[in-house]
């Protein structure tokens, strides 16, 4: 605002700049940047080229970036999700629909046997039962979906019987079949049902069959009754006319709307395949409807006013389509694919789509809308989640590896906006994503989650990397950004990195099943093919003498020979050691020369010689072996084509608690070889952490370090004095292991806590510690965007990305001063209370009446002088004054150096304010009242002596008089004192009040002790 401030010739007229005179104000103003940065901005304010620039223009201009810039933070805003809850439930085939019943105020879920089951929105068990058909046996009876009438209390459901049975919610205990619809000529598969909400009357249920048909039910007056019924129909053995079942044949529902007519179908049978959803849009007033034949994949229907038949629009797409939504703010259809695309369509142009959002590697089978922003999340078939921003056109999150394991499953997902809750069913299994509350004070450091990070002791920096594919380079000494490599694995996602041994290359891991060599300068050197050129999922790189050992996706590893890095691609070539795992190998951890250990998603962990290639021992615990048991056992059972119902649910947690994270082997304690106890941890599911001994192949100690966490990582200093850990929701926690374990024959016990703060929003996907000015430092990253810097206190230097850069002498002799503060004053707090506590004990002890024989009372008042010294010759004071004595002297809290020019460098609001030393004040003089009171509060002079005389006998005769009333005095005053005029009318009735009260309190003390006395 200063630039535009008018100069000493203003005439009254807006000031108006030109591209010079505003670079160079704003530059003198500002006092930073370049003028070629106020030049370009010029040019965006300027968009109608006029030359100049006001106030006016400068201001719309800001708003309008501000207000965009806020809108792409709100959309682009990745999701923060909460533990993915398993939820029990008494569904024992697949679930079909699961849905919200707002005037219930329940969730209901209803499974292929025909099970209903009722929510609360807590996810508690509120009420379950089982549909029945007349004449049709239970084991004969599938469900292929519902969908709830809220409107009138209601759930149609589609049997294959190839009918749409309707049941009345409101009938207890059982739930009353009213109408079954027959006829259908293909078993109908899917089905959707609309209300007006401003005409409850009116509503449609729509459903489409594995003929390609869609037919749909228009009711006008649904709350009235939905189907005619016969009029010879009544009460049969006292049932009330709404008890018994309607049955309504498809054929004879009115074709034609009429002024009488209460209901209409209308039907088209354009699509080639089986529709697998079918939904009516109020907002475009038409059926959409998808199909996974290639012809007529998604169609857009409209009703036509005189026939049956519908107006049928189909949007050309050369491949199936399984699922889709509509956002309506937007006016957009998201659809998934069999091709593995999301699609975005405008409903008003069918030639193409207006977006294709590429990434899952498996056909999308469920699709959900968030109305609230503008996301879309998609669910694939290998089951992995993806969470999309439509307008950006680009995947915000990706998340796998969180849901059940197992074979090809029947998913169905449901996203509740109201309260940011997502429900994914596998079979007859129900889980539920709860979101997080959004931070908008927070930091990126990248624009979509962490996947890891690294220091380079040799470069003084630190690299981060992202599932957008970017790599970022920081300086570790002021958080600065120094370099930055794009679409390191094109349109893949870089899952983790690594680092040769000159820290000179850097090795990254994406998810199109690569790993590329890089140098410092973005220049890649090769490509590692590990899975033929395939997708694969790699957790982790470990770099041998040799070779490069990649894992993740396979029981097998996957190394490459250095010998072969002639050509840019390498192959990957075959691991002498065969296949020791059973299960998918996660992790990994080196020691030079020869030692190799993996761990595996069932808890086993492998010793191997590296050199050699082969097998060493194996490390196992119980819960390893009752897993295989139990899986053993399902696999027998479902052989039998008996599903494991009880054995499945009390092995899944067991199995959850061996997933193995992290492996990390005590180097140090290797290299001396003079102890025998615990040289290996490994970190995994529900927050364990185990200690194990190589020598003695066997688990010494384990408990859990983060009881209420799904998964944990840990990492440890290179002298092995410290264990930091690292949960799912973001808290850190860092335990001293110096001395823990160091003999086989030590205490088994849990290692001490030293401390532990909540670091991050979400789960931290890496850990790095380093040493820097003998000070030891922890780098977390986050799957909420953020890769943060601490000291081992929990003491926050900065988050890389922030826009004000640090000093690290600075911030840590910063933290240093503030913990040596904080814990003066807390010890000072301490031993203050500790004293004024006893202080007050001691008091009321003499405070209290003594009621002890005479004798007693007197001895104890002769030795009152011991009472009072009991503080000094005691036991306990001598014990306490020679702790406090041997106890370290307190450091007081000083000033920070430099913090003042700091101050006045800094550019902020107070770095322009003047912060001088206080300059000395001068002597105040004392009025003279103070000096000389006699002079003006002494007693009154009378002008004759006769006054004087008069007032001297008036004197004392009050004095002698002390029973004389102040009343009677108020002739000797100048002036009445007058309380209805001093005081306000509110306080003066109120004291009335209590004097009243009192005195009436008083004669009822007086009555009682007459009445005792007599």
């Amino acid at each position: 605002m200063t630039a535009f401030m008018p100069g000493p010739h203003y005439k009254g007229e807006q000031i108006r700049l030109d591209c010079d005179e505003f670079s160079e104000r704003l530059r003198s103003t500002l006092k930073k940047g370049c003028k070629n940065d106020y030049i370009e901005l010029f040019e965006k304010i300027d968009i109608t080229k006029e030359g100049t620039v006001d106030w006016d223009k400068f201001v719309e201009y800001m708003l309008l970036e501000f207000y965009e810039e806020d809108e792409k933070v709100k959309t682009t805003q990745v999701p923060q999700w909460k533990e993915l809850r398993m939820i029990s439930s008494p569904h024992k085939d697949v679930i079909q629909r699961i849905e919200l019943l707002k005037c219930m105020n329940r969730y209901v879920t209803v499974s292929k046997e025909g099970m209903v089951v009722f929510w609360d929105l807590q996810m508690k068990l509120a009420k379950n039962s089982r549909l029945s058909v007349e004449a049709i046996k239970q084991k004969d009876l599938w469900v292929t979906d519902c969908a709830v009438m809220a409107n009138i209390n209601k759930l149609a459901v589609t049997f294959t019987s190839k009918e749409i049975v309707i049941y009345d919610l409101s009938s207890k205990p059982d739930f009353n079949c009213q109408y079954r619809i027959q006829g259908f000529r293909y078993t109908p598969i899917c089905l959707n049902y609309w209300f007006n909400s401003d005409d409850m009357e009116h509503s449609i249920l729509s459903v489409g069959d594995m003929g390609g048909e869609v037919t749909a039910i228009i009711f006008y007056s649904a709350q009235t009754t939905l189907f005619p019924r016969p009029h010879h129909q009544g009460g049969k053995d006292g049932q009330h006319a709404d008890e018994i079942t309607t049955c309504i044949k498809l054929k004879t529902i009115p074709r034609e709307k009429t002024k009488k007519s209460k209901l209409r179908l209308v039907h088209h049978d354009v699509h080639d395949g089986w529709v697998r959803y079918v939904k009516y849009m109020e907002h475009l007033e038409c059926f959409i409807s998808c199909s996974t034949g290639s012809k007529h994949s998604i169609i857009l229907s409209y009703i036509d006013k005189v026939k049956s038949s519908m107006r049928s629009i189909t949007l050309h797409y050369d491949s199936g389509v399984n699922c889709f939504d509509y956002h309506k703010r937007l006016n957009l259809i998201v659809t998934g694919g069999i091709n593995n695309q999301v699609c975005l369509w405008n409903p008003y142009v069918v030639s193409k789509p207006v977006g294709i959002l590429s990434g899952h590697m498996a056909p999308v089978i469920q699709v959900a809308v968030n109305q609230r922003k503008t996301q879309a999340m998609t669910f694939s078939k290998d089951k992995v989640l993806r969470v999309w921003d439509i307008q950006q056109q680009l995947c915000l999150q990706r998340i796998a590896g969180i849901f059940p394991k197992g074979p090809e499953v029947q998913s169905r997902m449901y996203f509740d906006d109201n309260v940011n809750r997502l429900f994914i069913t596998f079979n007859y299994q129900l889980t539920a994503l709860d979101m997080k509350v959004e931070v908008r004070e927070q930091v990126l450091s990248h624009d979509q989650p962490i996947s890891c990070v690294l220091y380079n002791p040799k470069h003084n920096q630190v690299l981060t990397s992202c599932i957008g594919g970017t790599v970022n380079v920081w300086m570790i000494d002021n958080g600065q950004k120094v370099k930055q490599f794009q679409d390191c694995h094109g349109q893949a996602e870089v899952v983790t990195m690594a680092m040769d041994e000159d820290e000179s290359r850097l090795l990254t891991g994406g998810s199109d099943g690569s790993v590329r060599i890089w140098d410092f300068n973005g220049h890649c050197h090769h490509n590692l093919i590990c899975a033929g050129g395939q997708s694969a999922d790699i957790s982790q790189i470990v770099m041998l003498k040799h070779s490069v050992t990649v894992m993740g996706w396979s029981r097998l590893l996957t190394i490459f020979r250095k010998s072969s890095f002639r050509e840019y691609h390498v192959e990957a070539t075959e691991w002498s050691g065969g296949s020791e795992h059973f299960d998918d190998i996660l992790c990994a951890d080196h020691h030079p020369p020869s030692l190799l250990v993996t761990g595996s998603y069932d808890g086993e962990i492998v010793v191997w010689n590296a050199n050699s290639e082969s097998l060493v021992k194996k490390l196992r615990h119980r819960s390893v072996l009752t897993t295989r048991e139990s899986s053993s056992s399902t696999r027998s059972s479902s052989a039998c084509d008996q599903r494991p119902i009880t054995t499945e649910s009390k092995t899944s947690e067991v199995e959850f608690s061996c997933v193995i994270s992290r492996l990390i082997l005590l180097k140090h304690r290797l290299q001396g070889g003079q102890h025998d106890g615990c040289d290996l941890i490994s970190c995994g599911g529900t927050g364990w952490c185990r200690f194990w001994s190589i020598t003695h192949t066997t688990l010494i100690h384990q408990f859990i370090a983060h009881p209420h966490a799904g998964n944990i990582i840990g990492t440890t200093d290179e002298e092995n004095n410290y264990l930091v850990t690292g949960d799912s929701d973001g808290m850190v926690k860092i335990w001293s292991i110096s001395n823990y374990l160091l003999n086989y024959d030590d205490i088994k016990a849990d290692p001490e806590r030293l401390t532990s703060w909540q670091a991050h929003q979400d789960v931290i996907t890496s850990m790095q510690i380093c040493k820097k000015l003998e000070n030891f430092l922890l780098i977390t990253a986050s799957a909420d965007c953020s890769v943060t810097l601490w000291d081992f206190h929990g003491g926050k230097i900065g988050d890389f990305g922030q826009e004000k850069h640090w000093r690290l002498d600075l911030a840590l002799e910063s933290l240093r001063n503030q913990e040596t503060g904080d814990s003066g004053t807390q010890n000072e707090k301490e031993e203050k209370d500790f004293m004024d506590d006893f202080e007050s004990r001691c008091t009321t002890a003499t405070s209290v009446e003594d009621t002890r024989p005479q004798d007693q009372q007197r001895h104890q008042v002769e030795d009152l002088d011991h009472r009072y010294n009991t503080w000094k010759k005691t036991v306990l004071g001598d014990t306490y004054k020679e702790e406090r004595t041997q106890k370290r002297e307190r450091k007081q809290p000083g000033t920070v150096p430099g913090f003042k020019r700091y101050l006045e460098s800094v550019q902020t609001p107070y770095g322009v304010l003047n912060c001088s030393d206080l300059q000395q004040t001068w002597q105040v003089e004392k009025p003279d009242f103070v000096v000389n009171p006699h002079k003006y509060f002494g007693e009154k002079l009378f002008n004759s002596t006769d006054d004087a005389a008069a007032a001297d006998e008036n004197t004392q005769q009050h004095t002698t008089d002390d029973k004389q009333s102040i009343r009677d005095t108020r002739h000797l005053l100048k002036a009445a004192f007058d309380e209805k005029t001093f005081f306000p009318k509110e306080l003066l009735e109120y004291e009335t009040q209590m004097r009243t009260q009192h005195q009436h309190q008083l004669r009822l003390i007086n009555s009682t002790k007459v009445g005792t006395i007599r």
